[in-house]
């Protein structure tokens, strides 16, 4: 049976390496793949920093495409399907998490402290989303 993977992209290393798994195993077993990045304007001490919007989300599209299109030349016969979503990462993905058979994710992302084993949204994931999550050293 086809299976349908979430892959969630930070524009990380890690995250690339998890896009990579989900493809090489969409390969073997058929399915799709949805390259997931959620974005938001973080808030500093109860104020919102001046980055408009736009520029966030811009920015955002270039990591999901870039991370995307390098995995894509790596798998062409994939069904690689990036999205942009705006909203707070693990709600997002925890959202989307019933209709997806497996999520796949990075150990760690941006956000990460030096020797971290397993980063905060990838245990927040592991706890919380309603199917099979794969965190990819």
């Amino acid at each position: 049976m086809p299976q349908t993977v979430v892959a969630g992209i930070d524009g990380s290393e890690e995250s690339k390496r998890a896009l990579r798994w989900a493809a090489e195993y969409v390969t073997k077993v058929g399915g799709l793949v949805h390259a997931i990045t959620v974005w938001h304007q973080p808030v500093q001490f109860g104020y919102r920093l001046p980055t408009p919007d736009s520029e966030l989300e811009r920015r955002a599209r270039e990591l999901l495409d870039k991370t995307t299109d390098a995995v894509r030349a790596e798998f062409p016969k994939v069904d690689i399907r990036p999205r942009l979503v705006r909203g707070h990462v693990v709600d997002e993905l925890v959202g989307l998490s019933p209709q997806a058979d497996m999520m796949v994710l990075g150990n760690k992302g941006h956000g990460a402290f030096t020797g971290m084993m397993v980063g905060s949204v990838a245990l927040k994931l592991v706890h919380h989303a309603r199917c099979p999550v794969l965190v990819v050293r």
